[in-house]
């Protein structure tokens, strides 16, 4: 059994007696610092006194609360902006040329391969034409031919006709290369392998190098272009994880900064960036609208609270509450705290306690400093 402090009945008296107010400035003085003394010690043993009460009551009861024991643990920050799905393979394929569609080769959804023919125009004016040209190029060249055997080796007529000879044969073949090059540019060819997203042009219409004929999407090199605001500036580094979420679809995929503008937009104070998508990002489109959360912060052994437990006195400090083990129960003390950055309902404790701190957890919004609580 506890022993109990006791009170001298000299110090009672002497704390309840109440000497004469008389005698110089000194004099005085002096008997207000005994007292003083004297008043510090009884309240110095009334607290050991109530301690050792309360120790030895059982019938005593205390407020119940919950305890969070503070322990390092993973902490990260993200923040979120907002963006679309890009394709640099993403393209609207125009004829070079102007005329008539003479024949569509695809229909919207087609996978195509990288140089499959789409569409052609009339060329019947300059096949007629190619025609005409074969048939002179061939008499040019036998000319040709016969006037450079006739120089050449024989040494008979003039240089002049040789030269004559061989410029009409070489202006020829030059006038046939361009013209099936210019028949060439009456073909709508894929630059890349991929999907018809959508067919423009109609047979029998006619096309112009203004008019789109088909769009050509590939969805393998798709990614997230954002824009962050400018407050964000020093935050933002390439190869910063991201997550990608297609709020739509419900689908979610980890990613990484790919690119950083260096340009401020005056409009709206931001500034873009790239973030990567899978390579086989499934049933992802262009244009799609998406959530990218940018993780900005990581600390693998951060002392992380709930944030509810942080308050703020009217200074606009942070503290906690802190419980402190006396045996048969806990006491409240206020522990001020250097918060940090907050995620997900948890906040960072930069400094002001330790880890394995017992904090008040619930209760702790109707608890005061040196309350003594139980522990459930």
């Amino acid at each position: 059994m506890k022993k109990v402090l006791l009170i001298a009945p000299l110090a009672i008296m002497a704390a309840c007696s109440q000497p004469a107010v008389e005698g110089d400035l000194q004099t005085l003085t002096a008997q207000r610092d005994s007292i003083k003394t004297m008043v510090d010690g009884l309240n110095t043993q009334i607290t050991d006194l109530d301690a050792a009460i309360a120790a030895l009551d059982t019938t005593a009861s205390y407020d119940a609360v919950t305890a969070f024991e503070v322990n390092p643990d993973l902490f990260f920050h993200y923040f979120e902006v907002f963006g679309k799905v890009e394709a640099d393979k993403s393209i609207n394929l125009f004829p070079l040329n102007s005329g008539k569609v003479e024949r569509i080769y695809v229909k919207a959804g087609q996978k195509v391969s990288q140089g499959q023919l789409l569409v052609s125009l009339d060329t019947d004016l300059m096949e007629s034409s190619l025609k005409e040209l074969e048939t002179a190029l061939a008499l040019a060249q036998t000319v040709f031919n016969k006037q450079q055997k006739l120089w050449i080796d024989e040494q008979i007529g003039s240089e002049i006709q040789y030269l004559q000879a061989k410029n009409n044969y070489d202006g020829l073949v030059q006038k046939l290369e361009t013209l099936k090059e210019q028949m060439a540019m009456s073909e709508v060819r894929a630059p890349f392998a991929g999907t018809i997203d959508e067919v423009f042009a109609k047979v029998g219409e006619l096309a112009a190098s203004q008019m789109p004929a088909v769009r050509l999407v590939n969805t393998s090199g798709v990614y997230v272009k954002a824009d962050v605001p400018e407050t964000y500036a020093n935050r933002v580094k390439v190869g910063m994880p991201a997550n990608v979420s297609f709020t739509s679809m419900d689908f979610e995929v980890a990613a990484e900064v790919l690119q950083v503008g260096q340009f401020i937009q005056e409009g709206n104070r931001t500034f873009s960036i790239n973030v990567s998508l899978p390579a086989d990002p499934g049933t992802v489109k262009p244009n799609q609208m998406v959530h990218v959360a940018l993780q900005d912060y990581w600390n693998d052994a951060a002392l992380a609270v709930p944030s509810s437990l942080i308050q703020q006195d009217v200074e606009g400090n942070d503290f906690v509450f802190v419980l402190g083990n006396k045996g048969t129960y806990s006491q409240v003390s206020k522990v001020m705290v250097e918060a940090g950055m907050s995620y997900e309902g948890r906040t960072e404790i930069k400094s002001g306690i330790e880890a394995g701190t017992q904090l008040v957890d619930r209760g702790s919004r109707s608890v005061r400093t040196g309350q003594r609580v139980h522990i459930k």
